[in-house]
């Protein structure tokens, strides 16, 4: 076997990928898309297209999630072994991990109350079956996790702002004098948290 061979088979596999990430580049904005800074610092980060945010509009409880690799970075954890784009795009469609695109007004009620919103970085349940495909760029079909709102499971941003101190939880008695938790913001607003509704048979 040639020594070349693997080498051009990387560059082939690198020039795949560089193609497409400049493809998906060319359909993410300059500037802002209207929906907040995080959303904005994302969509660069994750290299999320326009189309996602725009294209559908998830109602109801629906939430639509642009999946991310739970491990960022071309190499595999604590070494410098490359990952190949088969393994890549194996990781990216196993991944419970993903960012908020959009959410239906009774799944925006349960995620904001419960401190999440457009934007955060998700974890949700693995077995989340639905994919909803939202445009072709460079020959490549992108799709969106379907969930519901009890389908999400954490917040990475929101455990960011537990950390730093912008956001607390606060117990404080309802009505009945039963004590509730609530997260209050580092404007001082209080998110009181409405139960995110999770089907029957799940």
């Amino acid at each position: 076997m040639n020594q070349s061979e693997p080498n051009v088979t990387t560059t082939r596999r690198g020039i795949r990928s560089e193609r497409l990430a400049m493809e998906i580049g060319s359909h993410i904005s300059e500037g802002t898309i209207g929906l907040g800074p995080l959303v904005d610092r994302k969509r660069r980060q994750y290299g999320i297209p326009d189309e996602a945010f725009f294209s559908q509009c998830a109602v109801f409880n629906r939430v639509l999630v642009a999946q991310i690799p739970e491990e960022e970075g071309d190499t595999y954890e604590g070494s410098v072994i490359l990952k190949t784009e088969i393994a890549k795009k194996r990781d990216l469609v196993e991944a419970p991990r993903g960012v908020i695109v959009s959410a239906g007004l009774q799944a925006l009620d349960e995620l904001r109350s419960n401190g999440i919103d457009i934007g955060h970085t998700v974890g949700f349940t693995r077995l989340a079956p639905f994919r909803r495909p939202f445009a072709t760029i460079g020959g490549e079909r992108l799709t969106l996790i379907v969930l519901v709102a009890g389908d999400i499971v954490d917040s990475e941003d929101l455990g960011q702002a537990l950390k730093s101190r912008r956001a607390r939880v606060v117990a404080k008695p309802n009505e009945e004098g039963v004590m509730i938790h609530q997260f209050v913001d580092e404007n001082g607003k209080v998110w009181s948290p409405i139960e995110a509704a999770v089907p029957e048979d799940s």
